[in-house]
């Protein structure tokens, strides 16, 4: 999986403790990690919480 942009891809991502990193605007805003949870509006990663409206969230190959 690439891009996860529905709240099922977090969820498996979660499940299978995918790192993901993040991305706004094409650039890489943080390296990421596994994520912790997620809400209607962010995902929380290592304690930062990404707005989903205003990040893209990839799944890395690490």
């Amino acid at each position: 999986m690439g891009m996860l942009y529905k709240a099922s891809h977090f969820e498996k991502a979660i499940r299978n403790k995918w790192h993901v990193v993040v991305y706004q605007q094409d650039e890489v805003l943080d390296e990421g990690g596994i994520i912790e949870r997620q809400t209607l509006r962010t995902v929380i990663i290592k304690g930062n919480h990404f707005i989903k409206n205003n990040c893209q969230f990839i799944v890395s190959s690490i």
